[in-house]
């Protein structure tokens, strides 16, 4: 069984005539005919009813046309796929994103690549503070989206995204009313919620963490976020994952001494210099520059 005879099977199938196939496939008929009899012969199965006007697919021929389609799609991405690779081009691509990024913008550049390079299979992971930078410093990922955090000389950067992070607790955890910052002495009363580092060999990273006071260490910003809602502790997060609890007051921003009440990070695309950059590669580094 060729690929060129699942093509003719298949145009016999969709065109319901031998002629229209042979017409379509610039073949003669008898051509196609011999081509469609010869997969008959070659499982000992009658694909078409030729007592009719025209040629109609029987029970095993309509089975075998759904597998067909499926066979030659693949054979076609097989085929791109090599004349990617002939030309160069990556066929996986690894981004890692920080968790405590905005997605839709990033996303969106991200799928117009995609689109442009169907068969090069894109894989995206997310990591919390150093481990982003873990991933490209190991070959483990080509390209980084991340706050400035573990970028160093060896990298290449540039600004494409802010993300804006606040103090919050829900309202009446903290018990006491505070006219200026609450003292650290007195936060550390309550539970802070953290985000733990996922690096396994970068050193950890700890931003605004009090080193007095009870902790709660998670592993992503929903975890976070769903305990600080339930009023279980407090603690930094994304303004662009909590807009609605800031609006329905399910969560309300505390001054905090020592740790600014909001702050705004830039968002950086980053990849190792001595890095070789594919087609995918560059295209993605342009779609954001």
């Amino acid at each position: 069984m060729t690929n060129e005879k699942l093509r003719m099977f298949i145009a016999v199938a969709e065109l319901g005539s031998f002629r229209s196939a042979a017409k379509e496939l610039h073949k003669t008929q008898s051509t196609v005919s011999a081509a469609v009899k010869s997969l008959e012969d070659e499982f000992g199965i009658l694909f078409f009813d030729r007592n009719t006007y025209r040629p109609a697919l029987t029970l095993e021929g309509k089975s075998f046309y759904r597998r067909a389609l499926l066979v030659l799609k693949q054979v076609k991405g097989l085929e791109s796929l090599g004349h990617q690779m002939a030309a160069g081009v990556e066929p996986e691509f690894h981004i890692v994103i920080s968790g405590v990024c905005p997605l839709p913008y990033a996303l969106g550049k991200i799928k117009a690549v995609m689109n442009e390079f169907p068969e090069t299979e894109f894989k995206v992971t997310t990591e919390i503070l150093g481990g982003v930078m873990e991933r490209i410093d190991k070959g483990e990922a080509r390209l980084a989206i991340t706050p400035k955090v573990g970028i160093g000389s060896q990298h290449e950067a540039i600004a494409i995204d802010e993300v804006s992070l606040i103090n919050v607790a829900a309202p009446g955890y903290i018990k006491k009313t505070y006219d200026s910052a609450i003292s650290q002495e007195d936060i550390a009363q309550y539970s802070q919620i953290i985000i733990r580092d996922t690096a396994q060999l970068h050193p950890k990273v700890s931003i605004n963490v009090l080193e007095a006071g009870r902790q709660w260490s998670v592993n992503d910003y929903a975890t976070k976020k769903e305990l600080t809602i339930a009023g279980l502790g407090w603690g930094r997060l994304p303004r662009h994952l909590i807009t609605d609890e800031l609006e329905n007051g399910q969560l309300i921003p505390i001054n905090v001494e020592g740790i600014p009440t909001s702050n705004t990070a830039t968002v950086m695309l980053v990849r190792k210099r001595e890095t070789i950059v594919g087609p995918v590669g560059e295209r993605l580094w342009n779609q954001f520059s």
